[in-house]
Order: C-alpha cells, then structure tokens, then sequence
C-alpha cells in the first residue's frame, strides 16, 4: 500500500465518547438517565461534559429558533395517547450484540448526510482528539464530505476530507457493521475518465479511522469513492478483487 494510515480508535470507543454524546443531547431516555447519574456521583466526568458544554456552546448559538407548524404538539400527544392504548411502550428487544458502533458516530452517520458532514465538521473544530480521532491542528478550511451507501441505500460510511499542511487527510467513521466474512473494506477512488480505480487504504470494520491521502485528486469535489472487500493486508492485484459493497461522492461542505 502507497498510504500512510493509523487506527485511531480506542478500546472502549463509546465509554470515551460518553461525554460528548451526552452535550450532544443523542442519548437515548436509560442512557440519558445513567450518564445523569454518573455526573452526580463522578466530578471527573461531569467536568468532562462542562468542557463539551462549553465547547458545543458557539454551535449552538448559531441555531436560530425555528416556529414549529400550528397543530404538531396536538398530533404528538394524539400519537402517544395511541400508542398507549395500543401497548407500544412494551420492554424493547435488547440489540444485537457487536453490531453498535459508538453512538456518537452512529447518530453522525445516519442523519442526512448534510447533517452528518456538518456535524462531523464541527466535531472537527471544536473536538479535536475527540475518541482518538486524532485530527490535526492547523487543518484547513475547505472540508469535503459524504456518505457511503450501499446498493439499497444504507449508510454504511460518513467520510470527510480536508487539507492540512500539504496533504489531505480522510476520516471515515463506519455507521452499520456488516458481515465482512473475514475480510476488510478497502477505500478506493474512482476516476471519472473510466481509468482503473486507486487504492486509498484500508478501512476499519467498526472503528473510526484517519487516513492520510497521497493522491491530491481523492480531495477534489465530486471525486467517487467506492468501497470493496479484500482479503487481510488489501488487495493483492492493486485492483478491486471483492465485491464493492459501498460507493458515494464527496461534496463541498
């Protein structure tokens, strides 16, 4: 492989982004519950959500306050009163183990993916090493961004490309585990000439992974990217040998 990479994601991955996840407010209701619990009791990790607080804070007074239409708190409460009667607030099935990728990186992936550009952007700003992502400093301000998806259109990817010093960098965080049958996802750009597509480096299954870009034109607007499945180490022909099981392109954020 012609790229440098290096993993940069941490054993415990969502214990780390906890914090964050919960200044983000993308915790669930017993999640929610639990981290409050554990910022009564551990000054350590409440002090980390006042930083998150703080730092999250120019974010949010940049959202201007939008009127909801007449009649969706009605409808809301109409919606909740059926699905009482109904008996929609049963105990839910537990999920899947070893499928969840960190919540954070989840909710990132599956918004849309303007949304999740923008929020993996500003995760960049103002978060710096936030679960090892290890971002740089000094990046600039040109940001690329866009989701990976599969043939059906699930996300399986969110990516982001920048410039920084004098190469691009792309962090790509994985939304959906998939079955990879022993082998591991390789990024590759497609050429729009029809040329033969350019190895990018490795991909991680379910961990946030920073690359950095030899190829100048991978930054570009526009640039596709696939994703296929190639035996451990890569693909021995410099070539797809797997079935591509992701594509997209990037868009100026």
């Amino acid at each position: 492989m012609s790229v440098a990479m290096s993993d940069v994601g941490h054993g415990d991955s969502e214990e780390a982004d906890l914090a964050a996840e919960y200044a983000l407010g993308v915790l669930d209701g017993s999640e929610r519950r639990s981290a409050e619990r554990r910022i009564e009791r551990d000054g350590a990790f409440a002090a980390d959500v006042d930083d998150w607080n703080r730092r999250l804070a120019p974010l949010y007074e940049r959202i201007e306050a939008v009127e909801p239409p007449p009649g969706v708190w009605q409808r809301i409460t109409e919606d909740l009163s059926r699905m009482r009667r109904l008996g929609g607030f049963g105990p839910q099935a537990p999920a899947p183990r070893g499928r969840r990728v960190a919540g954070i990186w989840q909710w990132i992936g599956l918004s849309g993916m303007g949304l999740a550009a923008a929020s993996l952007a500003a995760l960049i700003v103002v978060g710096g090493n936030l679960a090892g992502l290890g971002v740089p400093d000094g990046a600039e301000d040109t940001i690329l961004a866009g989701t990976l998806v599969n043939d059906q259109g699930q996300p399986l990817f969110t990516v982001v490309f920048y410039h920084e010093d004098e190469h691009d960098v792309a962090t790509l965080i994985p939304v959906t585990r998939q079955d990879d049958g022993g082998k591991v996802p390789e990024l590759w750009l497609v050429p729009p000439d029809g040329a033969a597509p350019r190895s990018l480096g490795l991909l991680h299954a379910s961990q946030p992974i920073l690359i950095d870009i030899a190829d100048r034109t991978a930054g570009e607007p526009n640039a596709a990217l696939a994703v296929s499945l190639e035996p451990p180490g890569g693909s021995p022909t410099g070539q797809p040998t797997g079935p591509v099981v992701a594509h997209g392109a990037l868009n100026t954020l």
